[in-house]
């Protein structure tokens, strides 16, 4: 019987030991105050508005998403001419009339849904409006660009320099910024030889325009002018005759914009 007991005895002390080295579930830690929880956009507050290009009857669609503590919390999308389409009773009626679509409201449908997506991507399109449904995908994608964290480039003048070529030609490129945006940028190529860039050398120039039929200068001068135009580097069109030096602006002026993040 003494056995029996000191056994149970034992068997009940190996269990309480066995539980109390279990592993414990310990409650998540919760993020910092100052931390937007995972998941969260993490976009920063404010308002941003962007506008597309008129149409053929000279409708021109514009966006404006307001965010608040990180989130989207307001969106209007309209199209513009000599008044907004929302606002005009005569297109209104006309556009029910003809595809049964109640456009003032489509637009805000447009609104409410992207606030509660928080993802242009996620909106819906409307049948009967694809036309703007598109226009309201592209310039709502742009308007929350602009809100994302790191984004917003720095002011400031960045320069970058790529690798000299086997004819001695370096190329290099200078980006202003102002008010987060790109205001101006200047591509040209150095001559390691003597002290003079494609772009000011007659002889060089003279020769690429007769080989080539391309205006070396006008080009380089281009090439800045459609990135303040466009503000993105990836729709800048370097083909047509300069491919290489359109090639080196896009990579130098990537270079040079990482600096300005």
């Amino acid at each position: 019987m003494k056995k029996f007991f000191y056994f149970a005895l034992v068997v009940a002390l190996v269990v309480a030991m066995a539980a109390g080295c279990a592993p414990k579930n310990e409650p998540a830690a919760a993020p910092p105050a100052n931390e937007p929880a995972t998941g969260e956009t993490g976009y920063k507050d404010g308002t941003y508005t962007a506008k597309g290009e008129a149409d053929e009857r000279g409708w021109t669609p514009e966006i404006t998403i307001v965010v608040k503590n990180g989130k989207i919390a307001e969106v209007k999308y309209d199209e513009a001419r000599a008044m907004n389409k929302s606002e005009d009773a005569e297109y209104i009626k006309a556009f029910k009339d003809s595809k049964n679509v109640d456009i003032v409201a489509v637009y805000k449908q447009f609104g409410e849904a992207l606030v509660a997506a928080q993802d242009a991507d996620k909106v819906a399109a409307v049948s009967g409006a694809t036309g703007s449904f598109n226009n309201f995908k592209a310039l709502a994608a742009e308007a929350i660009a602009q809100a994302k964290d790191g984004d917003t480039l720095k002011d400031g003048t960045y320069k970058a320099v790529g690798q000299t070529d086997e004819r001695g030609w370096t190329p290099y490129v200078t980006v202003t910024v102002k008010e987060g945006k790109i205001t101006s940028a200047t591509y040209d190529e150095s001559s390691s030889t003597a002290v003079v860039y494609k772009s000011q050398d007659e002889n060089y120039k003279a020769s690429f325009k007769n080989n080539k039929g391309v205006d070396v200068a006008a080009t380089f001068e281009k090439f800045g002018a459609d990135l303040v135009a466009t503000q993105d580097i990836t729709k800048v069109d370097v083909t047509g005759g300069a491919t290489h030096s359109g090639e080196n602006f896009k990579a130098l002026v990537e270079k040079a914009l990482s600096q300005a993040k």
